[in-house]
């Protein structure tokens, strides 16, 4: 059985340095050869590419509510 379903093109930038439980951008968060997420911020803590999917998932849902061109907001801290 097949569904319908839309593939759109979102832009990577920040997906794996974005906080999306307090909003928080920052490089320094992500530990690249640990693949560890750790929010200096609010403690937040998630493997880096599982914090990319979930980023990327947002950006998905911004632009099925609506929003034509997704992005996160800049913030370095929330």
């Amino acid at each position: 059985h097949l569904i319908n379903g839309e593939v759109m093109e979102v832009s990577a930038q920040y997906t794996s340095q974005h906080n999306p439980k307090c909003g928080t951008i920052k490089k320094s968060n992500r530990n690249h050869y640990l693949h560890e997420y750790y929010c200096s911020n609010c403690g937040y803590r998630s493997n880096d590419d599982r914090l990319g999917a979930m980023n990327i998932q947002l950006l998905g849902t911004q632009y099925i509510s609506g929003q034509e061109q997704p992005k996160f907001e800049l913030t370095t801290n929330a």
